[in-house]
């Protein structure tokens, strides 16, 4: 019974509009307008925003080759650094003069906190050598908005 119902109502309005063509032409503008007034303020997103969020550690020995660098400061930091909790992935670049290690963390990881605990985690590692500078650790963040 429900069902004739609905199909009285249908039946009704497409009546309606098929003898009052005015009322059905105005009802057209007012969805175009509608869009329209709409269409600016509409956010599609077809793919999500890829941001991508690191932490470097850089520790500069001016005196050193990269493989001294390598040994002394790198292969020493890695293990510490991997302990951290969240971290995914390390990536150690060792050059004359300096050696810079950047950490991935888990998607949505909390990245102020990740840059205590590598400062804290930095805090406990053995001794670099005397000549090394202090280690720096910068927050990096790199963000693609793919499309509006």
């Amino acid at each position: 019974m429900l069902g004739d119902t609905d199909m009285g109502l249908k039946a009704s309005i497409l009546k309606y509009f098929t003898r009052h063509k005015t009322a059905a032409n105005l009802l057209l503008i007012i969805m175009i307008f509608s869009g329209v007034v709409a269409f600016p303020q509409m956010r599609a997103q077809f793919f999500p925003d890829v941001v991508f969020d690191s932490v470097s550690v850089s520790v500069r020995w001016d005196s050193a080759g990269a493989e001294d660098i390598d040994v002394a400061i790198a292969q020493r930091l890695v293990p510490i650094l991997q302990e951290v909790e969240g971290v995914t992935g390390t990536l150690a670049t060792s050059r004359e003069g300096q050696t810079n290690i950047v950490l991935e963390f888990e998607p949505e990881w909390d990245i102020d906190r990740a840059v205590d605990d590598v400062e804290s985690a930095l805090g406990n590692a053995d001794e670099l050598p005397d000549d090394a500078e202090t280690p720096t650790v910068v927050r990096r963040s790199w963000r693609d908005r793919v499309t509006d």
